[in-house]
């Protein structure tokens, strides 16, 4: 049986690489696999022939001991976290990942138990073992961490593997446990309490040594030599991390010799993973079932422009972002409706969760930099740090904003037949789906406007920049924002109905080369219209601003200069607008698709 299922995989496997060759009769693959190739020449392999043939002498071993130590640490961190967030909130029911097509004909045919697991722990290595090349090959490629790839990529999926096998185990003993222990919580009460201690122990044997480690703060090559032999010496800090020196050893071996003695113990450590788990007597079907659901959801998510829920557990209802009126404007009603959408992705918590990880993670980076300039006279770097932020905050909210919200028309295609059918003119239908991002889009930069505006010579040292300016400044740009916004939105929106099988393809979850060159296709041809509106516009309203300015000052130069090429910008949304919705009226799914 293991034979056969081996078989399974790989003609499954072939009949996938044979699929991606045969597509590529099409020209929407070919090209994408065209634009790929090229982008990893001139940017990847270019770049990574030119640091191999300047790269020079290597790195110090010292240095280079240091930064594997760093990554070592780094991951033994996350690691770490992971296992304890998996004891402190276990999974309802411990699964693998099989796909649906394997749960309908795997799950229900006559096939020992361990032979699934055997075949599912087996197929996972393929992705780990791809992954860890890539992490070689990326982020080695410059002799950085050692010159032979091979080890660093083997040593990376020995990692992997064995987190990855101990990560399913520990799942699988929490089930069992939950099943056939009456202390299931002491058990993860006290395994949490171990990791804490375990990490805990590690830390206090590191922080015995500061005193010796800070007599070598200037960071020689001797000094850093004998921190490291102290460290090494020390024999708490030695056994404690004892198991984490044998998974690490072979990515941290520097010959073949060390790599092929670090190998042999870590094999054997990833065996006793792979054999825990498959002794480890817990249904696991259940599970599999529902991570293949969950992965058809995020999938369908995807392709819809939302974000994956983490959570199965049922929506509550909830109101309106404002109440809708039973008459009006149709267009508001479509605003309603994709506000309303944006809740279970832009508002949720989970954005909320990131968004505060990224400002905890700048406050920590920058706090001691913010206490340092707060009471000294360099305060207004700060100041010019965060308007620089919020410069490159617009930029990406211009430029990537419109790939990222995508509720409108996007988001709508498979509902293209229904919205066909409204009494409504296509330039009106267009308008209300583009309205939610455009709203979301320039909120956020009449956000980064009005603080930039704020913080710009808060000291007064430039006299023309006076309050009445500021004012002018975020009056007349947050009046042109929502029509630059506009116009971005309908150039993704138009792609889409003008190639609406080439931009479902490349919104799919599918991997694979071509599929990369086609979303760089359509990013290219993005970022060209940007620049062809943006630059256009730009600069006409500099020459108009400069050339008025010296006559009639400078508030007066700024409204001015608005009112020049609001025009211009109101008569593209104009256009593109009538375009988009008169190619949405002659649109049908069914005939573009085929």
């Amino acid at each position: 049986m293991t034979s056969a299922l081996l078989y399974l995989r790989l003609t499954s496997l072939a009949n996938l690489v044979m699929h991606r060759i045969r597509r590529l009769k099409q020209p929407k693959y070919v090209m994408g696999t065209v634009a790929a190739i090229a982008y990893f020449y001139f940017f990847v392999g270019r770049r990574f022939g030119q640091a191999m043939a300047s790269s020079g002498p290597m790195m110090p071993a010292t240095m280079s001991t240091f930064a594997t130590m760093g990554i070592c640490i780094l991951l033994t961190v996350v690691g770490l976290l992971r296992l304890g967030f998996a004891w402190a909130s276990p999974t309802a029911t411990p699964g693998f990942r099989f796909s649906e097509a394997e749960i309908a004909f795997l799950f229900p045919a006559p096939i020992p138990r361990k032979t699934l697991i055997h075949y599912r722990l087996l197929s996972a290595q393929l992705a780990i073992l791809f992954t860890s090349v890539l992490i070689a090959v990326v982020f080695n490629r410059s002799g950085f961490m050692g010159s032979n790839r091979v080890m660093r990529a083997l040593g990376w999926w020995v990692i992997l593997a064995t987190f990855d096998l101990h990560l399913n185990g520990t799942n699988l003993l929490l089930h069992r446990l939950k099943e056939t222990s009456p202390r299931y919580v002491m058990w993860r009460v006290l395994v949490v309490g171990g990791i804490i201690l375990y990490a805990g122990a590690i830390l206090w044997s590191v922080c015995s040594l500061v005193g010796n480690l800070a007599t070598f703060a200037d960071m020689s090559s001797g000094s850093m030599d004998r921190a490291t032999d102290a460290l090494a010496r020390e024999p708490l800090f030695h056994w404690l991390t004892l198991p984490l020196s044998i998974l690490f050893g072979p990515y941290a071996a520097t010959s073949a010799r060390g790599f092929a003695v670090a190998m042999v113990p870590a094999l054997l450590l990833l065996v006793i993973n792979y054999r825990w788990v498959l002794n480890t007597e817990a249904r696991f079907e259940e599970g599999s079932i529902a991570i293949a659901e969950k992965r058809a959801a995020a999938k369908a998510a995807a392709q819809r422009g939302e974000i994956p829920r983490l959570s199965t557990a049922k929506q509550k209802e909830r109101s309106g972002p404002f109440p809708l009126a039973p008459t009006g404007l149709p267009e508001v009603a479509f605003l309603w409706k994709n506000l309303l959408s944006m809740r279970s992705s832009v508002f949720s918590r989970r954005a909320f969760f990131i968004l505060f990880g990224i400002v905890g993670g700048l406050s920590m980076s920058f706090g001691p930099m913010l206490a340092r300039h707060s009471v000294s006279p360099n305060a207004d770097v700060i100041r010019h740090m965060v308007v620089i932020m919020c410069a490159i905050v617009s930029g990406y909210t211009v430029f990537l904003g419109p790939q990222l919200a995508r509720q409108d028309l996007r988001s709508d295609l498979p509902n293209a037949d229904l919205l066909k059918t409204y009494p409504m003119e296509g330039w009106k239908l267009a308008l209300g789906e583009l309205l939610a991002p455009t709203v979301l889009l320039s909120v956020i930069l009449w956000c980064a406007i009005l603080i930039s505006a704020i913080l710009v010579d808060s000291s007064g040292e430039i006299e023309w920049l006076t309050t009445g300016v500021r004012l002018t400044f975020i009056v007349c740009l947050g009046f042109a924002a929502p029509l630059l916004c506009l116009i971005q939105l309908i150039v993704p929106n138009s792609i889409m109905v003008l190639f609406p099988s080439w931009y479902q393809s490349s919104r799919s979850r599918s991997a694979g080369i071509e599929m990369f060159g086609q979303r760089l296709i359509f990013g290219f041809v993005q970022m060209f219209f940007a620049l062809t509106v943006v630059l256009p516009a730009v600069g006409f309203a500099a020459l108009v601003f400069f050339c008025s300015k010296w006559l009639i000052g400078i508030s007066p130069a700024v409204v001015l200069a608005t009112l020049a090429i609001v025009p211009m910008l109101g008569g593209e949304v104009a256009v593109g607008l009538w375009f988009l919705g008169d190619r949405f009226e002659k649109f049908d799914l069914t005939a573009e698709s085929r």
